[in-house]
């Protein structure tokens, strides 16, 4: 249900976006490294910002984004066997677990021209974010899949060289404010929730490319 009514928030903003732009479209697709707080670790983020431009100085778009950071612990259990003329090691994986994180925003850029073909740009999203987490200890049997769901921001500035009539290179620092929770329960008579902080800083590049 929560889900339900983040995306379908964002969808809003979004069509509400695209009825008060004109027609000039663009499509932003970028690849970096995000440091959540709660996922312990840095990990890959990819994702793409589709949208419309109000004039020449501010966008209005929808983006998705996908970060996924794996952990696998490997151990050595013999290294004698060989075959086919090469040394071949047998690897066991007692553990391994995956952390998902998969942003929706609503964004809006505002460009500063500086001198060309370079200029800057500062923006802003509203974020619906959900973190998928899976877990499984093969020694012991355990396993856990764990969903968790919340809204959040993102604050960007960033800049851009432009390569061609309709296309730019980017390259941005982010900050991402969220924190998403699971669904409550009632432990001895209080709600309870499970909550994780996705907090944190993250750079990406990538390229606009602008579409009539």
């Amino acid at each position: 249900m929560k889900i339900s009514r983040g995306l379908a928030l964002l969808l809003c903003v979004g069509g509400f976006c695209a009825a008060s732009a004109q027609e000039m479209r663009f499509l932003e697709i970028q690849g970096g490294v995000l440091n959540p707080k709660g996922a312990r670790r840095t990990g890959l983020i990819f994702g793409a910002n589709y949208g419309v431009s109000v004039d020449e100085r501010v966008d209005l778009g929808l983006g998705v984004s996908l970060y996924h950071k794996g952990y696998r612990e490997e151990t050595g259990i013999d290294t004698s066997r060989t075959g086919a003329g090469s040394e071949v090691h047998l690897v066991s994986t007692p553990l391994e677990y995956s952390t998902t994180i998969i942003p929706l925003t609503a964004n809006v850029t505002v460009h500063i021209p500086f001198q060309p073909p370079l200029g800057y740009y500062i923006g802003g999203s509203l974020a619906y974010e959900l973190l998928f987490d899976k877990y499984t200890n093969y020694e012991t049997g355990d396993k856990d899949n764990a969903r968790f769901g919340g809204f959040g921001w993102m604050a960007r500035a960033g800049a851009e060289l432009t390569i061609g009539t309709r296309s730019s290179l980017t390259l941005e620092a982010f900050y991402n404010g969220c924190t998403v929770k699971a669904d409550r329960k009632k432990v001895s008579g209080m709600p309870t929730w499970e909550e994780v902080d996705l907090s944190g800083i993250g750079f990406r590049g990538g390229i606009r490319v602008e579409l009539y």
